[in-house]
């Protein structure tokens, strides 16, 4: 994930410093300096003033770098990615997000994700808000529904601490829109740390770094599994896989890995697939 750091921050600072002085200044500064005569035409009227004047120019040169500091350091605070919020159903589309919460830019991984996105403008929202908008579009569109209503929100962060609260907020905040939408589902919340390898399986197959992560970690249980398939899976597809081959579906998901509803359902597809007849 591409953020700006420390080290970057104080760059900016410096620069902006540097830009509130002339870039001739230390010419300037090693000129020699000679008294005016009094009859220097520039110098006319202002006898007795300019003591004064002096302290109300340097107080509002410092007001005016104070200001341009401050503005740029909360530009940087506000508008800076913190972390990235992954949403995949079968429409996968990731959130970009601020240390305040706040989504400065949505984009979709996939045309299931284009469709649910659609024109919505989420930039400036809560990005609990902007989940629970992807949810509601999703299903409206048909994507969640009974025996589809799996959902999986990963979160990759700067911030450890900062990662798991949005984690576990954003996985309690679905559980409720779920509820209200059709009466329940399955939430299934990661913190990942999406490097180059699993960025490329993302791009390649259009799915999130976070639904890459959770098949990479399938295909390792099972080396049988193909990942294409894995990955043009629906996240309620993969909860009935995991549990067709023995697998628990919360080991797909990383140390933080959370599984919030009831996988009820999905045991009595799997009966009744083995038992079509009652029997």
């Amino acid at each position: 994930m591409k953020t700006i750091n420390e080290k970057q921050i104080g760059e900016s600072l410096r620069r902006a410093a540097r830009d509130l002085t002339p870039g001739d200044a230390g010419a300037l500064w090693d000129m020699p300096v000679e008294r005016a005569g009094e009859d220097a035409w520039f110098l006319e009227g202002s006898r007795g003033r300019r003591a004064g004047m002096r302290p109300l120019f340097w107080a509002a040169s410092l007001a005016a770098a104070c200001l341009a500091v401050f503005l740029i350091s909360w530009n940087l605070f506000y508008r800076t990615m913190d972390a990235m919020v992954y949403l995949d159903v079968n429409p996968s589309l990731s959130l970009e997000v601020s240390r305040t919460g706040r989504v400065l830019a949505a984009e979709a991984q996939n045309p299931d994700g284009e469709t649910i996105l659609g024109d919505m403008d989420l930039r400036g929202t809560q990005v609990q808000v902007a989940v629970n908008a992807l949810l509601g579009s999703m299903y409206r569109g048909g994507y969640l529904s009974a025996g589809r209503d799996a959902v999986l929100i990963s979160v990759e962060g700067r911030n450890e601490e900062r990662a798991r609260y949005l984690q576990q907020t954003l996985s309690e905040e679905a559980g409720q829109t779920l509820d209200a939408l059709m009466g329940g589902g399955v939430i299934l919340s990661q913190q990942v740390d999406a490097d180059a390898d699993m960025e490329d399986l993302a791009e390649d197959y259009g799915i999130s770094p976070g639904k890459a992560a959770v098949i990479s970690r399938l295909k390792a249980m099972d080396p049988s599994l193909e990942i294409r398939d894995l990955a043009g899976m629906p996240m309620a597809d993969l909860i009935r896989l995991c549990l067709s081959e023995g697998i628990d579906p919360s080991g797909i998901l990383g140390e933080d890995g959370e599984l919030r509803g009831e996988l009820a359902s999905y045991r009595e597809d799997l009966e009744d697939r083995d038992d079509p007849d009652g029997l």
